[in-house]
């Protein structure tokens, strides 16, 4: 069985850079508004341009059909669809949760973010990844997990255009789920932080919870609530 870098090497394009200079989307302006307001020039000058490569990218995931603004290809609802799904796993705390691979762009070694001022504990910070206000996200905050965990790599996902970092310990594995073996109907089966999944995988005695990336991104941009 492949490891999920080696299948990103095999299998995957790789994405192309950002363009230089290019106008803030929406719901980045959006982001910084509610973040920074007047402060926002003087934090981006202090946010220094990231360009990963080598040893400092884990794993560089194209989606399969980026857009840039609008509804994407696969939303929580379209991704309910399809009689397969691929799915990255990572590790909170000795937790597994995972990931559609059609969301996630790639997955880089943790870089220290700028802090923001007036952000909630669960966004960490930004970053500047090949020319994008990135936000980097504490998953384990948000989804009350608590214990000490070095936040080792990030993966990065790009959704309604805004992209985000989600920090995480370790990349786990990688699944192909059939349809029999997910379930989408989540809200009785897993207590607190539902609004967080999109469903539940299992795999042979495992349990594994999928993240909503349509939800993540809708807590950023309201501030990092999220509830029960």
């Amino acid at each position: 069985m492949k490891t999920p870098e080696q299948y990103f090497i095999d299998d995957v394009r790789l994405p192309e850079a950002a363009d230089a200079g290019r106008e803030l989307t929406g719901a980045e302006t959006a982001f910084l508004d509610k973040y920074l307001g007047m402060d926002r020039e003087s934090v981006l000058a202090k946010t220094q341009r990231l360009d990963p490569r080598d040893e400092d990218v884990v794993a560089d995931v194209a989606p399969r059909t980026p857009e840039e603004e609008g509804e994407p290809a696969h939303s929580d609802e379209a991704m309910r669809s399809l009689a397969e799904v691929r799915l990255v796993s990572f590790s909170l705390m000795d937790q597994e949760y995972a990931l559609p691979i059609t969301v996630i762009q790639e997955v880089i070694r943790f870089v220290k973010p700028t802090k923001l001022p007036n952000a909630p504990v669960s966004i960490a910070g930004i970053i500047n990844l090949r020319g994008r206000v990135t936000p980097l996200v504490s998953l384990r905050t948000l989804l009350g997990i608590s214990g000490e965990q070095d936040d080792r790599f990030i993966v990065v996902c790009r959704h309604r255009g805004l992209q985000i970092g989600l920090m995480i310990g370790a990349v786990s594995t990688m699944y192909k789920a059939v349809a029999s073996d997910l379930e989408w109907n989540v809200e009785g089966n897993v207590g607190v932080h539902t609004h967080l999944l999109m469903g539940l995988y299992k795999s042979g005695e495992k349990l594994i919870s999928i993240l909503s990336i349509d939800n993540l991104v809708q807590v950023v941009l309201q501030g990092g609530r999220t509830h029960a």
